[in-house]
């Protein structure tokens, strides 16, 4: 037996799950999704619309004036539009849905979300994918995987979640629009925007040699990476760039770059804003890196340990890009 309480949540329960089941509005979608006829939606486009329009007139005028041959068109044509709805809901039916993975980037950037389309026997025409503001638009041969990529504008820092993700298609011949909802768990993330004219390093325990580039007995390299502008032309790997296998940028273990540098968020100026600091921070990470010198990250609340490489600045950044904009 219901209680007081229950029967009164009841009506907002039940219009949270009618809300959800047509829209997708929260995250439920936790495997591939098929998209069955309970998901697809069809309406008429403004074009489809307007002759549907127009075909009530001829009906209209036909019948009033006994015109054979208008019947004919118009019951002809009606044929056509009630074909071309059941190839749009074709279009979209039995396409399978995954999510595959969300990238990082900075805030005012363009976020990477990839969606993989399976088309199963069929081949789909004219599928758009779209989410935060941003489409793609393609075709899914029969039997094939096809990998799309949105890149979807950044505003702030922080977990950035895909959203609810829609899949239509006008095809074939723009008289109606099919379309369905799914809504992955699909997060990427911001990191704080980097200062542009950040001020050097602090200086760390050995000195003042804040941008020293290294010294080769005390570093040893581990390996080579992307080329990033600002990284010093003494560690490009010239040798990649002579063979044509691109730009590249060697990078070091050990303690050749200068020695370590703690990044304190409280040393920092207290005129500058919370995000300010976290802009600068995140500057020092990415100049520490190019200098291969190891960093330690202070934040109120957290820490990282003294630490050098690609996953400790990952770390970082991922440390500053989630840390609550309401603790100083």
């Amino acid at each position: 037996m219901l209680t007081s309480a229950s029967q009164a949540a009841w009506p907002a329960n039940w219009i949270a799950r009618v809300r959800q089941r047509a829209f997708r509005t929260s995250p439920a979608d936790r495997d591939p999704v098929i998209l069955r006829h309970s998901r697809i939606y069809i309406l008429p486009t403004r074009r489809g619309f307007m002759l549907v329009l127009t075909l009530g007139v001829m009906l209209i005028a036909s019948l009033n004036y006994s015109l054979s041959l208008g019947l004919g068109v118009t019951f002809f044509v009606s044929g056509l539009v009630a074909a071309a709805l059941l190839h749009t809901f074709r279009n979209l039916a039995g396409i399978k849905v995954r999510p595959l993975a969300a990238g990082d980037t900075f805030a005012g950037e363009r976020l990477a979300f990839s969606v993989e389309l399976m088309g199963g026997a069929s081949a789909r025409s004219e599928i758009k994918l779209q989410a935060r503001g941003t489409h793609v638009l393609s075709d899914v041969r029969a039997g094939a995987a096809l990998t799309l990529t949105l890149l979807a504008p950044t505003a702030k820092r922080g977990r950035i979640p895909l959203g609810r993700l829609t899949l239509s298609s006008d095809f074939p011949l723009g008289l109606w629009r099919g379309w369905a909802y799914v809504h992955f768990p699909l997060e990427g993330i911001a990191y704080p925007k980097p200062e542009a004219s950040a001020p050097p390093l602090p200086q760390g325990p050995g000195g003042p040699d804040a941008f020293a580039t290294g010294r080769g007995g005390d570093a040893d390299l581990a390996g080579i990476r992307e080329y990033q502008r600002g990284d010093p032309p003494q560690r490009v790997a010239w040798k990649a760039v002579a063979r044509g296998a691109g730009w590249f940028t060697k990078a070091f273990d050990g303690t050749g770059g200068g020695g370590p540098v703690t990044l304190d968020y409280a040393a920092l100026p207290r005129e500058l804003s919370a995000e300010a600091k976290l802009s600068r921070l995140t500057a020092w990470v990415l100049a520490a890196e190019r200098a291969a010198r190891p960093f330690e990250l202070r934040l109120p609340g957290a820490a990282l340990a003294l630490g050098q490489g690609r996953e400790h600045r990952r770390l970082a950044l991922s440390t500053l890009a989630l840390f609550p904009a309401d603790r100083t």
